[in-house]
């Protein structure tokens, strides 16, 4: 690949990088989880072509150098315009994160605050079992299910 087709294909994998964090910074409060893995994996493969590409050309400076001026300013405007839209991303990731860390640390405090109304064990159903007397009986008269959460960010 001459070094000409890889700055044009530096630029097409730029702007579809581009679009990708903006459209994923712009869904991030309503995307669903095989969209937001969707997402994920997209960027992951652009991302790796934009380092292979960037490496490719930091190899060959002199051909770069060469390039007309025009050429350059527009390589220059566009990684402005791609390392901005990578810091608004990086913005709403660190806000998506600290709002899913804040809801599982409330989650966890009222379990265990819960848990310390005398819930000790789950019955085979998941119903909590209250201590009474000597033993345990199944608790049927409370509602209580146990519950588990498993986030992984």
């Amino acid at each position: 690949m001459t070094t000409e087709e890889m700055v044009i294909e530096l630029k097409s994998v730029t702007y579809d990088l581009i679009s990708l964090l903006e459209r994923e910074t712009e869904g991030m409060r309503t995307l669903e989880t095989a969209e937001y893995d969707r997402f994920v994996s997209e960027k992951s493969a652009l991302s790796m072509q934009y380092e292979q590409l960037t490496q490719q050309l930091r190899s060959r400076a002199d051909e770069l150098k060469a390039l007309p001026e025009a050429e350059k300013d527009e390589l220059r405007e566009l990684q402005a315009l791609f390392q901005n839209a990578a810091k608004r991303n990086m913005r709403a990731l660190k806000a998506a994160e600290l709002t899913n860390q804040r809801m599982i640390d409330t989650l966890v405090k009222a379990v265990k605050s819960h848990a310390n109304e005398q819930v000790t064990t789950y019955n085979r159903g998941g119903y909590v079992n209250s201590p009474a007397g000597r033993g345990y009986t199944a608790g049927k008269g409370r509602g209580t299910l146990s519950i588990s959460l498993n986030e992984t960010f």
